[in-house]
């Protein structure tokens, strides 16, 4: 089961108790699903997803008097996979669409099925419901909506945002497609819908990438210090080397031949180490400073050696 697939059914496990709610949600599906079909004047409501249908109905049988409105089709494709349809004809079409505040031929949705903010929750559910995914976020982070009519889309997006949700509009093809990719939205979009279950798997997700990023973070940031320390050592001993080959330390301070020693001894070792491996005397500026002198130094022996024959 993927992501898409958790969600719609935790969303499909029960259905608002409000009249209202029910029409809302029920327009959502409508609006995102639903065709006239130009040959018979038929409203049908088709999907691959045996829960869309199976949602569709119970709205139905809630909101209407009359049970099994509606005529239920069930197709099997080569693939083995079932698919469903419902039919409404007639005086059923009409008693539907007016019911859901859904225009005949456009089957756009008027806003007054929901004007209040439980309803708009309810649509958007409804939309999700019927013709929306959601990337698994272990992966990426990307929800949308896609239908077939622009002014849907548009009414999508406009509730969405008044629900206080950054959602983007876009072609695809023949749909339009209302997403969100912000990780934030995609996580408020759930909790508008009534998905907490899944709004707490994409909040976990978020949590374990954003520390394994930072652990990545402080990995590669320890890496580039340890490797800045060992490539300042080497340059350190290749310093310290020169100035006893050419001097023996003959003429350098006390203090300098002590650092050099203690470097010469533990070549690997970060400057705090050495404060400690010097009995804590000096502090890590001052040993920086004598390391510094020693370079200043073997600078000035490399200077006055005379050149190799090509050089």
């Amino acid at each position: 089961m993927n992501f898409t697939e958790k969600v719609k059914q935790e969303l499909c496990r029960s259905i608002p108790n409000p009249r209202h709610c029910r029409l809302a949600e029920l327009g959502g599906i409508i609006a995102s699903l639903g065709k006239i079909d130009r040959e018979t004047g038929e409203l049908v409501i088709f999907s691959e997803n045996e829960l869309v249908i199976k949602i569709t109905e119970k709205l139905l049988n809630k909101i209407f008097s009359v049970d099994n409105i509606g005529r239920k089709f069930y197709d099997i494709k080569r693939s083995g996979k079932e698919t469903g349809r419902i039919v409404f004809d007639g005086q059923e079409k009409e008693e539907v669409l007016k019911a859901v505040k859904i225009d005949g031929d456009s089957l756009l949705a008027d806003p007054v099925l929901y004007i209040m903010t439980c309803c708009k929750r309810a649509y958007l559910r409804g939309a999700f419901i019927g013709a929306g995914s959601l990337t698994d976020p272990n992966k990426d982070y990307h929800f949308e909506i896609s239908v077939l009519e622009e002014g849907c889309a548009r009414n999508l997006q406009s509730l969405a945002q008044e629900l206080g949700v950054e959602a983007k509009l876009i072609k695809r093809k023949k749909q339009f497609v209302v997403y969100v990719k912000d990780s934030e939205m995609i996580s408020e979009i759930l909790n508008i819908m009534g998905a907490p279950v899944a709004m707490m798997e994409l909040e976990n997700v978020k949590i374990y990438k954003g520390l394994k990023n930072h652990v990545n973070r402080q990995v590669n940031c320890d890496s580039a210090n340890i490797k800045k320390t060992l490539d300042a050592s080497r340059r350190q001993q290749d310093d310290i080397r020169l100035i006893r080959e050419c001097t023996g330390f003959k003429g350098l301070a006390d203090e300098l031949v002590e650092i050099a020693l203690l470097r010469e001894r533990y070549p690997e070792a970060t400057l705090s180490e050495l404060v400690v491996y010097n009995g804590g005397t000096v502090g890590k500026s001052g040993i920086n400073h004598r390391l510094k002198k020693l370079s200043d130094i073997a600078d000035k022996l490399r200077s006055e050696m005379p050149l190799k024959a090509g050089e």
